[in-house]
C-alpha cells in the first residue's frame, strides 16, 4: 500500500512539473514562425500539447500576431470561421490583400487551398461594440466577392476535415492559417442579399463547390457582427475606413492545384485567378 501511493504521489508530481515547465505562448508562436520560414507544415500544438485551453491557443495566437505585424506586416481587416457553432477569428494582412483578376504562384505556399467568400467592407471606423446588424449595416458600404486562399500547412489536414473540433483547435495559433485574399469588384451593399446569393466554384471549368443556401444558414450579418465585437475590438484595435471582414468559406474547402478558377457570385459579379 505504501509503495502504491509513492507512485501516484510521484507521478501527480510529474504531472504538475510538466505543467509547469510547459512552453510559453512566444516560445510555441517561434515554433510556428520556424516552420513557416521554413516552408514546413505547422506544428499541432494543441494535439502535442493537449492540456492547452482555447485561452492558451489564443495567446499563442496573440504571440504570433505580435511577431508578424513587428516585421512589418499591416493589419487589412478581420475573418471569422466555425461561426456560430464555435467561433473564431483573425487578422487579415493588408499586404495580402489583392485584387482580381490575379496569377498566384502556388510555391509560396506549402498547401494553398481556395475558399469562396464575401468581403464586407467598412466605410466608417468601428471602436465601440455595435448594437446590432442595423449598426453594422450603417458602417459596411460595399461588398466584394472574395477568394481566400489560406495556407493548409497541416500534417493532417485530410484528416482534420472529417474532425472539426481538432481543425479548430489546430487553427487558432498560426492566425487561421491566413495568407493572401483576392477581391473582385465592389457593389454598394444595400444591393445584394448576401444570405440568398447563389456562389458557385470551378476549377478547370469544372463545378468543385456550390453553396447551399436555405433557412437553417446562419446569417451572414450576424457572423460579421460576431467577428467585430468579439475578436475585433477585443483581439485588435477595432476596424478602419476601408478594411474588411470576411466571415466564413461558402462552397467549401478546395485544395489548391494548378489551373484556372472562376467563382460566380450571381448579382455580386464572377472572379477568376490562375494559381500557376
Amino acid at each position: 500500500m505504501k509503495s502504491t501511493l509513492m507512485f501516484f504521489l510521484l507521478a501527480w508530481s510529474a504531472i504538475g512539473l510538466a505543467a509547469s515547465t510547459a512552453p510559453d505562448a512566444t516560445e510555441l508562436a517561434e515554433r510556428l514562425l520556424a516552420a513557416e520560414s521554413a516552408r514546413q507544415p505547422y506544428p499541432e500544438l494543441a494535439r502535442e500539447f493537449p492540456g492547452l485551453t482555447d485561452a492558451d491557443l489564443l495567446a499563442v495566437q496573440r504571440a504570433y500576431l505580435k511577431a508578424r505585424l513587428a516585421a512589418g506586416q499591416r493589419v487589412g481587416g478581420y475573418k471569422g470561421g466555425f461561426i456560430p457553432v464555435a467561433p473564431i477569428g483573425g487578422v487579415l494582412y493588408a499586404e495580402g490583400l489583392l485584387q482580381a483578376p490575379a496569377d498566384v504562384p502556388r510555391n509560396t505556399f506549402v498547401a494553398p487551398l481556395v475558399e469562396a467568400e464575401i468581403a464586407f467592407e467598412f466605410c466608417s471606423p468601428v471602436k465601440q461594440r455595435l448594437a446590432d446588424v442595423a449598426a453594422l449595416k450603417a458602417a459596411v458600404c460595399r461588398l466584394r466577392p472574395a477568394i481566400e486562399l489560406p495556407d493548409g500547412a497541416l500534417a493532417e489536414l485530410e484528416a482534420m476535415k472529417t474532425d472539426l473540433p481538432r481543425l479548430r483547435r489546430a487553427l487558432i495559433p498560426h492566425n487561421i492559417a491566413t495568407r493572401k485574399v483576392l477581391l473582385g469588384a465592389p457593389v454598394a451593399a444595400g444591393t445584394v442579399d448576401v444570405n440568398r446569393l447563389p456562389v458557385t466554384t470551378r476549377h478547370a471549368g469544372k463545378v468543385i463547390g456550390e453553396r447551399v443556401v436555405d433557412e437553417g444558414k446562419p446569417d451572414l450579418w450576424e457572423s460579421v457582427l460576431w467577428v467585430v465585437n468579439e475578436y475585433a475590438l477585443v483581439e485588435g484595435q477595432g476596424l478602419e475606413a476601408g478594411q474588411v471582414i470576411i466571415p466564413g468559406n461558402l462552397t467549401g474547402i478546395h485544395p489548391g492545384v494548378s489551373g484556372l478558377y472562376e467563382v460566380d457570385y450571381g448579382p455580386l459579379g464572377k472572379v477568376r485567378f490562375t494559381l500557376e
